[in-house]
């Protein structure tokens, strides 16, 4: 008697142990499948946003070198007409000098940002940051040396001239950087003046509702 009783509870045991083992393999299957339903949906949102990642720098690339590109070409333009126009300009001999500063100054500012991509140096990128604030400066210097004699003369024979292409060079391109200058403050105040108009009416709508 003694003996079919423990066979019985030893069935029992065995069975209960079996159900239980069934029992959290079937639940970790479920978490598992249930892990794997989670991740894949992250991983698909991921793979797309570094699809468009992808695709955003496919056109910044191009777009940057162009605009790269074409800031070498007016810079060594510059460079090239201030070192040939040297002695050309007797009403004024620093509108040559400043020219051609001013292009090299601007082929540097744009080379120095390449190399730095590379390299990763805080050194170039204080001499960068440095460069800008020396161009800015040299920009006002220059509009006070080419404004003020506007509109110069151009023939040698008929006094104190300067070169025709030198002086509307950087009469022109001075010009093009203030507007430059001008439409970002403007974009700027209009950005502020949205933002203070948005929060005006958020204040309001607030207050209504209080």
């Amino acid at each position: 008697m003694y003996a079919s009783e423990l066979r019985d509870n030893e069935h029992f045991i065995y069975t209960f142990v079996y159900l239980t083992m069934t029992s959290e393999s079937t639940i970790n299957d479920v978490k598992t499948e249930a892990g794997q339903l989670e991740i894949e949906p992250r991983s698909v949102q991921e793979d797309e946003k570094t699809q468009i990642e992808e695709i955003k720098e496919k056109y910044k690339k191009p777009a940057t070198g162009a605009l790269l590109l074409i800031f070498l070409i007016i810079n060594t333009v510059m460079l090239c007409v201030g070192i040939a126009t040297a002695r050309d300009c007797p009403i004024n001999p620093n509108i040559p000098i400043y020219i051609a500063v001013a292009g090299g100054l601007g082929i540097i500012s744009k080379i120095l940002p390449l190399v730095n991509y590379k390299f990763q140096l805080k050194v170039l990128q204080w001499i960068s940051n440095l460069l800008f604030l020396v161009e800015f400066a040299w920009m006002i210097v220059g509009s006070v040396w080419i404004y003020g004699i506007y509109q110069p003369n151009y023939e040698p024979a008929h006094g104190p001239y300067c070169d025709k292409t030198a002086y509307l060079l950087a009469f022109w391109l001075l010009t093009i950087n203030y507007i430059y200058i001008g439409l970002i403050i403007i974009s700027i105040c209009c950005v502020g003046c949205c933002i203070m108009l948005c929060v005006s009416v958020i204040i309001q709508c607030c207050k209504s509702i209080e």
